[in-house]
């Protein structure tokens, strides 16, 4: 079976890209800070943060015309893009810089080269799960790592959000607002309501998560935007 890496919504073939080699596929480091403590054995650790993910991943085209200006077309492409995946798997990672190594194009007609995509972390399913809640109800993050939800509140006036343990107080004198975890916004529109919520941006937590909505409006979509380590 013939692997393909889809760029932006783009297969590699349409751009008359192959893939050299199946590419091991790359996972996140973990920084820590330890500490020894006078009485206690072994050490007390601290998760700092997960480092970036560096994924590399060879092609090449053989073509029957000079490449040349193809590939410099490529190289802007590549340069640019914002998400990757492989087309035999259901996950993609956000892109945050890329490197190109030396083209081979001691052939006019030929092109080979080394990409590496320097992207954060997470793995992010392909498919965001959008899910309704009316008063109470259940979401299950199938996620190996929290999630940053996006939320569409249906409705205006006041209310309280509670996922699991954590109560989010609202204040909305518009309808359809809407609560962005990634982003650390909440807002309409162009226009931030940041005065219109009290409380920390919701996380899914891994497995089953607990929603209870009350006050002037009961339902509340939740784009639940499931990620992967």
């Amino acid at each position: 079976m013939t692997l393909h890496m889809v760029i932006d919504g783009v297969y590699d073939s349409d751009m008359l890209l192959a893939v050299e080699d199946r590419p091991a596929l790359s996972n996140p480091n973990y920084e820590f800070e330890s500490n020894y403590v006078d009485g206690r054995n072994g050490s007390l650790n601290r998760l700092k943060y997960i480092k970036d993910v560096t994924q590399k991943v060879k092609f090449n085209m053989l073509e029957d015309f000079n490449v040349k200006e193809k590939l410099r077309y490529i190289k802007s492409w590549l340069f640019n893009c914002k998400k990757i995946r492989f087309d035999d798997d259901i996950v993609y990672r956000k892109v945050k810089y890329v490197e190109i190594g030396d083209i081979d194009n001691e052939i006019a007609e030929y092109g080979s080269f080394e990409v590496s995509f320097v992207c954060d972390p997470f793995e992010y399913h392909v498919g965001n799960d959008e899910v309704t809640i009316v008063k109470d109800g259940i979401i299950f993050n199938r996620g190996t790592i929290y999630s940053l939800p996006k939320l569409e509140i249906m409705g205006s006036g006041e209310g309280v959000v509670t996922i699991n343990d954590q109560a989010i107080e609202l204040n909305l004198t518009v309808e359809h607002a809407y609560i962005d975890s990634e982003i650390q916004e909440i807002y309409k529109d162009d226009t931030n309501l940041g005065l219109s919520m009290v409380g920390d941006f919701p996380r899914l937590m891994p497995g089953q998560n607990d929603i209870e909505i009350s006050g002037d409006f009961d339902t509340v979509k939740f784009n639940v935007r499931e990620r992967y380590l």
